[in-house]
């Protein structure tokens, strides 16, 4: 037991320096209902007639236009408009790329960026498809920085068994009670059963179009539950390839445990927000 859990502390700290978050209802950060009936971005993605999109033009790349979805994530989606139309990205930069995972960016590595942090919104019609644009948080809150899933590979789910999760999930609760529920240890042992929690949640009411879709484009399945996805791209995917095959480093700013800092800055030009007409 004791190598299975650690092994999953390993896996677990992979995903945590996105900050890993807690869709259950009950649990800090909150704020949706993931079975709530939306238009997601698990069908056809195309932008249609009133649609709002951003165009994020990165310097030397070229243009990712991807379509937001203010139905699935208001605040977050309200959240990153409001910060691109007061110019907030401009000049901001990816910082971490991990190849087949994602690129991330829009971190305000100044300590000066006053914006209120809001809770995690989840839907099972929004996926870590490839091309998903998502918010990187923090123990389960939103503020600035963002992630595009960029793994193209399949993911097969079509005989996914929870067995393992369900393994985790015990397994960091047997371990939080070892500790004071006031303690710090207790609180992030708890955090990492709601994560598996989440995730075994998100993978059971995964559909047969959704398990194909992850099939067909592939993404990053895992991360499902834990993290909003607020958009989806449309155009420029070789732009974010591109960016994917950087060459990396190793990554301060993730502890320096992580190979994910390109070796030359990765510039945001500029976001526009835009109305489809």
């Amino acid at each position: 037991m004791v190598k299975k859990i650690l092994a999953g502390i390993l896996c677990a700290a992979t995903m945590i320096t996105l900050s890993v978050g807690c869709s259950d209802s009950s649990a800090p950060g909150a704020s949706t209902d993931p079975s709530a009936k939306i238009t997601g971005n698990t069908g056809e993605v195309k932008l249609e007639k009133g649609d709002k999109y951003a165009v994020m033009t990165i310097k030397d790349y070229g243009d990712i236009t991807i379509k937001l979805y203010p139905d699935a994530a208001p605040k977050g989606t309200q959240n990153f408009i409001d910060l691109a139309n007061s110019g907030f990205y401009n000049g901001k930069t990816f910082h971490r790329v991990v190849a087949d995972f994602m690129a991330q960016g829009g971190k305000d590595f100044t300590g000066k960026t006053n914006v209120e942090s809001f809770g995690i919104e989840t839907n099972y019609n929004m996926r870590h498809f490839y091309g998903a644009f998502c918010y990187a948080n923090a123990l389960g809150n939103n503020s600035t920085e963002f992630y595009i899933v960029n793994n193209k590979k399949s993911q097969d789910y079509s005989s996914f068994s929870t067995s393992k999760i369900d393994n985790n999930i015990q397994g960091y609760e047997d371990y939080a009670k070892q500790y004071d529920k006031d303690s710090q240890e207790y609180t992030y042992y708890m955090f990492q059963a709601n994560y598996y929690r989440n995730l075994k949640q998100f993978i059971e009411n995964m559909d047969d179009a959704t398990k194909a879709k992850y099939k067909e484009v592939g993404g990053t399945p895992s991360l499902d539950g834990n993290y909003t996805v607020f958009g989806q791209t449309v155009d420029g995917f070789d732009v974010l390839d591109k960016i994917s095959a950087v060459e990396v480093e190793t990554n301060d700013a993730m502890g320096g445990k992580e190979v994910s800092k390109p070796k030359t800055e990765i510039i945001i030009e500029k976001v526009e927000i835009k109305d489809y007409e």
